[in-house]
């Protein structure tokens, strides 16, 4: 969808416990995370449009962003290290999980 490829680590959003290099997965593209853009590496959402006012605010900032990643927030829970590749929209897990 949008901004290059990175790496980083799966975080939910739960205060105290974000990466240095935090991928947000979350279910839905809630405008509410806007606030927090500017401070991740990329956002994973299961659901939610490229055209969302998030994924816009996202595409400009430059974050690497894929919607539609579908079962996201179960499949990649906190602290799973990820490759976000918001050009072709994969997210692929590296290595093993903590």
């Amino acid at each position: 969808m949008s901004g290059g490829r990175v790496a980083g680590v799966a975080w939910d959003g739960s205060p105290g416990s974000r990466p240095p290099d935090a991928v947000l997965v979350v279910r839905h593209l809630d405008p509410s995370l806007a606030p927090l853009l500017p401070t991740l590496t990329a956002l994973v959402a299961q659901t939610g449009s490229p055209l969302s006012h998030l994924a816009v605010l996202a595409r400009e900032l430059g974050l690497a962003t894929v919607t539609g990643a579908a079962d996201a927030v179960r499949g990649f829970p906190p602290g799973t290290p990820l490759l976000v590749d918001g050009g072709t929209g994969e997210v692929t897990e590296l290595g093993g999980r903590p």
